[in-house]
This record gives structure tokens, sequence and C-alpha cells, in this order.
């Protein structure tokens, strides 16, 4: 069981401000290796936080962004077990699981509509890996808010509260 204790509960206005101000900054880390990589990185940072958030295993800011789509996330929901199980939260784990859980939703129109079949798509391991690691990045921002990879000092937890 957890130690709730522990854990500094940002508010979804904190997470959604931190996503917002470093995904800049992992599309300028990427740039460093080409301006495509920097893109793609950052866009992943940017949708990863805002949209594929370790919270989407409860009712939260990222599930109801979904808007009337959100529906596709309810079995997922019922799928992890609690809040900020390994399964959800989990480093790697977590963004893995949501990713494949998305992919199984859309693999089905690439059978119902047999021209994304035709689509010249151009996507390079480098992209993949870019994508990959701007949605784990986006992740592990979300993780280090909840106090989940290194305890924060009591005021520090009061501020990201929003107390």
């Amino acid at each position: 069981m957890e130690d709730v204790r522990r854990c500094v509960i940002a508010s979804g206005k904190n997470h959604d401000r931190s996503i917002l101000f470093a995904s800049p900054i992992v599309g300028i880390i990427g740039v460093s290796y080409s301006i495509e990589l920097g893109i793609v990185a950052a866009s992943a940072h940017l949708v990863g936080g805002l949209y594929l958030s370790p919270d989407l295993d409860l009712i939260s800011k990222p599930f109801k962004r979904w808007g009337v789509l959100r529906v596709l996330w309810l079995p997922y929901q019922k799928l992890i077990p609690c809040h900020r199980h390994w399964l959800s939260h989990g480093v790697i784990v977590g963004s893995v699981v949501r990713l494949l859980y998305l992919a199984a939703l859309l693999l089905p129109f690439w059978f119902i509509f047999p021209g994304l079949q035709q689509v010249q798509w151009v996507i390079t391991w480098q992209k993949a890996i870019a994508f990959l690691v701007g949605v784990e990045l986006s992740a592990l921002n979300h993780l280090l808010l909840d106090g989940l990879l290194i305890p924060w000092p009591a005021s520090i937890k009061q501020r990201l509260k929003g107390n």
C-alpha cells in the first residue's frame, strides 16, 4: 500500500503549467539532433502531458480534455486497480500501457479504412524514439510533481498543491 503522506498530489493546474513550461525545453534539446526531431519530441511531450497523462486512471483534467471521446478511457480506468498504480504511474510502464491501450483502440481503423494503408507514412526509428521520449518525459514530469520520484520538503509540497 502506498504511503499517501509522501505524495505531493500537485494540482492539475500545476501539472499543466509544468508541461507548458517544459515542452519548449524538450524541443530545444531535440533540435540539437535535428529540427524535425525537436518538433516531434516537443509535440509528444505536450500531447503526452495534456492528453496522455498518468491521471487518465481517474476523472481528471486530461480525461475531460478528450471531450466526447473520453468514453474511450473508461475501460482503461477499470483496468487500472487504483489511482497511482504502477500500471498507470510506473516509470516507462505507465506510458507503454497508455500508448498500447490507445494503439489497440486505433488499430481497427486501419482495417475499417483501407485508404490508411495506402498513405505514405514517413516514420523513421529516430522519429519514433523522439516521440516515445517526449511522451515519457511528460510522464516523468508528472511523477516528479506528484513526489513519486523524489521526496519533496513540506514547504514545496504546499506550493505544488496550490495552497
